[in-house]
């Protein structure tokens, strides 16, 4: 078994030929070219999709091998996959030759002899360079074909970068050199993501609102920290998909995800100095304002700064870049349970929006607080996974009030009434 690191970004046609030769001008040591065809299978209700897996047979020039892959996660936006590699004689897939580790508990190998059939096909032209960054060994891969299930087609045209020896940060090291390029953004989904959509009868993307940010019971403040980051990357890079869809809403949930990420540093400001974000704030403010306009999909996404801004954010998340700037005390207060810590900043984000909302608003006083009660609002989604079953209710409340569809008044007052569902200081709700 082995673990794939690796990065991706989707890449526009005409912007092929360019980034070929800034490739070509990197420390490479190999270059190489295959015919990749890859054949993905599951059962009929979809058993190894249900649990993350994904099993395929690859032909490569009358070689074939059969790869199992966990979902892994990702990480700052870096996927990490368990992997087994399996060559085969033919084409035809033996299960029987994978080891009973690579498989989720709950799957029994034996259980799907004859259950498993060809959902989807992926075939591309690869062009494949390892290259030296830093410590590592990193292959980088340009990938050109399509997604293929029966009549249904969908083009691929992408650039992979997967670790092959050496460190995630050098990784990251080289997609910075990406930042020059034109026509590049980093990628959301898997060539085998995109191919279980098509089988399920669509390839659309919709946009996706927030969801509660679920922790370990005891998860440290920092933990909880790195973990909001991630969540508000993620949120990013699914929305960005979608308003490449043509889901003009989706744009708003990109510069919410910029509020999410600006927001979380907000929340440990007395722990990690404002110093060590400033500049990294300062654009995604930037970006934020610029968003709060309609704007067509590629002339942001493709523009000039945007691809850099994300790959610092990832960066500064994986190296935690903020541990350059506190001191033994701050680094206490980060080792502390972000149970006890969300539960004081959930009274502080009600104590604020009942000081903004205390009285009825003109339409301009409205305005102006508007931008704080969605600060707050994502605050509520970040901080109160610990009770999933009252947080939705209480934070819909407040949404309707920044909606401002219907009764204004009746939402501030009925969002003001509602009771604190956590914990306070002394233990009681």
């Amino acid at each position: 078994m082995s673990i794939e690191v690796e990065l991706k970004f989707i890449v526009e046609p005409t912007a092929v030929e360019a980034l070929k030769v800034l490739v070509a001008g990197w420390p490479v040591q190999s270059r190489e070219t295959l015919r990749l065809s890859n054949t993905y299978y599951d059962t009929a209700d979809g058993l190894l999709r249900r649990h993350r897996v994904g099993l395929r047979v690859r032909g490569n020039d009358g070689r074939f091998e059969m790869t199992l892959k966990s979902g892994g996660s990702h990480v700052g936006g870096v996927s990490h996959r368990a992997e087994h590699n399996v060559p085969l004689k033919s084409e035809r897939l033996e299960i029987g030759l994978l080891p009973e580790s690579a498989w989720p508990e709950e799957i029994s190998a034996s259980g799907l002899e004859g259950a498993l059939g060809a959902l989807f096909t992926t075939d591309f032209t690869r062009e494949a360079w390892l290259v030296n960054e830093g410590e590592s060994q990193i292959e980088v891969a340009l990938d050109l074909g399509e997604v293929r299930v029966g009549e249904q087609r969908e083009p691929i045209c992408e650039l992979e970068m997967e670790l092959k020896a050496g460190r995630v940060e050098d990784v990251l090291a080289l997609a910075k050199r990406l930042a020059s390029a034109t026509g590049v953004r980093l990628g959301s989904l898997s060539k085998a993501a995109r191919g279980y959509r098509l089988s399920q009868g669509s390839s659309e993307l919709m946009p996706e609102p927030f969801g509660l940010l679920a922790l370990p019971a005891r998860a440290t403040v920092e933990q909880g920290f790195c973990a909001a980051l991630e969540w508000a990357l993620a949120h990013w890079q699914r929305n960005e998909a979608s308003w490449f869809e043509g889901h003009a809403n989706a744009q708003q949930e990109v510069r919410r995800a910029l509020v999410a990420v600006r927001q979380a540093i907000a929340l440990v400001g007395g722990m990690i100095p404002r110093k060590a974000s400033s500049a990294l704030r300062e654009r995604l403010l930037a970006l934020e304002e610029r968003l709060s306009a309609r704007h067509a999909a590629g002339d942001v996404c493709y523009g000039e700064g945007y691809l850099a801004l994300k790959l610092e954010l990832m960066d500064w998340m994986l190296g935690q870049r903020w541990r350059a700037f506190i001191d033994e005390r701050d680094e206490k207060k980060l080792n502390g349970s972000f149970k006890r810590f969300a539960d004081v900043m959930l009274s502080r984000c009600r104590a604020e929006l009942k000081e903004a909302f205390c009285a009825p608003l003109t339409p301009d006083e409205y305005k102006d607080r508007k931008p704080r009660l969605e600060r707050m609002i994502i605050a509520f989604w970040l901080l109160s996974g610990a009770y999933p079953d009252a947080a939705a209710g209480y934070i819909d409340a407040w949404q309707l009030l920044y909606d401002g569809a219907g009764d204004r008044e009746a939402h501030r007052l009925r969002a003001l009434a509602q009771p604190g569902f956590w914990l306070s200081g002394d233990g009681r709700a």
